[in-house]
């Protein structure tokens, strides 16, 4: 036989049917067979333990420890071994728990050797076939790996180089396990080149990177994970995933940063720059990619975030188009985009002015104002708290406030690209289907294309109770009909309804039906 070598554990109290079994294997598989033997129930588990069995014939009753409870010990060591139980009771009850705990078969005694000899041939072809699987999925596994670098440089120049091509981003997505819908660009360049470098410097850089190439990728995801391009030039290009919209600027990001730049130098012996841009979505992330190379081109240190940036020429200019980001963030309704842009513009407008801090107030200010009337004009109240920046006295405190009062005015945004009585059928469909996730109002309100504000007006009068309540309702009626079922826990039931937290869920649960679960599924019994 061309079989690879199996490993069978026979455990039975009486000699005879152990010395049967040991001499029918040994004469049908002859050395493709190793055998061990257990006298009971203690002796089998251990073994089991020690010898790692691919079969195991276990007599159903045997001293101290039963074949049954021998058998569920072993296969919670190791559920690849096939056990088939030995009997000498033609009992159902016995059959039935022995299959149900995992069993392949049951034989009854005495040993019939033409059914161990069919039951053996089977069961070795199916091992043969799941360590063939198991090196299979070795091999594509050890080529998956070998192809990763290539797959992340190709995700790299579909992101800087194809602007957003959407079906391209989706396929390289799904290649990487890719779940987060946000990247913040990581430009790193050797720091001893520059533009006015030679081109014979440049390509002696691009040389020497490839050289250390994957060292430099090795310590990067030791701090980041993150998807690293291929040598370009003298630079190589990070795509970090993130969860969250906006992102400040963290000592976190900037340690880490550091902390890898001075990892590069010591193992690669290279001196790097950094440029960062901030977090964008994978189809705009060639804007990010921009902002690391103007964060690059213009920071004077070995690590410069765009925010950060003082940007000296065309100082104008830059202004009037970060001002125009802010409003298109706040003209769709969406806070986190408003707090991603105004966090950003904030922050390079105070840093980047000789200004006295009243100037930079006044400045502010003024955009605020621009905001609220493109808010009232496309219906919303515009309410604002100006004053609050009014009485700022520090950069800090006027940054803040300043973010704070640009989210409240986009509360108030009102878009109307679709007819309420088409919204909320929408909305209603769209939470029916997602209740179970993690569902904020801004979800919703984007799928149906309008602002947060807008759909929580619409739902309350359309729909007669806020979202929340809509939310909740749907949420607690899928948990009574859980409950009703009984074939769930209480924690089954807590997730299969929307909630993450069991005491979360039965506080609530208890303030809309009046009990708590377990007590409504007790009633029910």
């Amino acid at each position: 036989m061309d079989h690879e070598h199996y490993k069978i554990l026979l455990a039975d109290d009486e000699g005879i049917v152990t010395d049967s079994l040991q001499y029918i294997i040994a004469k049908h598989f002859g050395s493709d067979c190793q055998c061990a033997i257990a006298k009971n129930g203690r002796q089998a588990i251990e073994l089991a333990e020690s010898f790692r069995p691919d079969i195991a014939f276990l007599d159903i009753r045997m001293p101290g420890i039963s074949g049954l409870k021998a058998m569920e010990e072993i296969r919670s060591q190791n559920n690849q071994v096939k056990i088939f139980i030995l009997t000498a009771y033609d009992n159902v009850e016995y059959t039935k728990e022995a299959l149900r705990l995992g069993a392949v078969d049951y034989l009854t005694k005495p040993i019939n050797k033409k059914a161990i000899v069919e039951q053996l041939t089977k069961c070795m072809a199916t091992i043969d076939k799941e360590r063939q699987k198991r090196k299979d999925d070795l091999l594509n596994k050890e080529k998956m790996e070998a192809m990763t670098p290539i797959i992340e440089n190709g995700f790299i120049i579909s992101l800087i180089l194809q602007r957003g091509d959407e079906d391209s981003i989706a396929h390289y997505k799904s290649l990487l396990n890719l779940t987060e819908e946000y990247g913040i660009t990581l430009v790193l360049e050797w720091r001893g080149s520059s533009e006015k470098s030679k081109p014979s410097d440049q390509a002696n850089a691009g040389i020497h990177l490839y050289h250390h190439y994957d060292k430099i990728v090795e310590l990067v995801k030791v701090y980041f994970r993150a998807f690293i391009s291929g040598v370009m030039g003298n630079k190589l290009i990070c795509a970090l995933p993130c969860s969250e919209p906006y992102l400040e600027y963290s000592q976190n990001l900037n340690t880490n940063i550091r902390t890898l730049l001075s990892a590069l130098k010591q193992v690669v012996g290279i001196d790097f720059k950094v440029g960062v841009g901030t977090p964008r979505t994978w189809e705009t992330l060639f804007d990010g990619y921009q902002e690391a190379l103007n964060a690059l081109r213009h920071g004077k240190g070995s690590i410069t975030h765009i925010g950060d940036l003082m940007v000296q020429d065309g100082h104008q200019k830059h202004r009037q188009l970060m001002e125009q980001e802010v409003l298109k963030a706040v003209s769709k309704g969406f806070e986190y985009e408003v707090r991603r842009e105004a966090t950003l513009f904030s922050r390079w407008a105070l840093k980047s002015q000789t200004q006295s801090l009243q100037t930079q107030r006044i400045e502010l200010v003024s955009l605020l104002l621009v905001a609220r009337r493109m808010v009232q004009e496309q219906g919303g109240s515009g309410q604002v708290d100006v004053d609050a920046l009014l009485c700022q006295d520090s950069e800090e405190g006027l940054q803040q406030a300043f973010v704070a009062a640009m989210v409240a005015l986009t509360q108030t945004v009102v878009i109307k690209k679709q007819a309420p009585e088409s919204v909320i059928p929408k909305a209603q469909a769209y939470i029916q289907e997602n209740f179970r996730k993690d569902l904020a109002l801004e979800d919703v309100a984007k799928t149906v294309g309008i602002s947060p504000f807008y759909l929580s007006k619409l739902f309350k009068e359309e729909v007669g109770v806020t979202f929340m309540d809509y939310l909740t309702s749907i949420r607690i009626e899928t948990a009574k009909r859980l409950l009703s079922d009984g074939q769930m826990s209480i924690k089954q039931v807590c997730i299969d309804a929307g909630y993450s937290n069991p005491n979360y869920f039965s506080r609530i649960f208890k303030k809309w039906v009046g009990i708590t679960p377990t007590e409504f599924r007790d009633e029910l019994q």
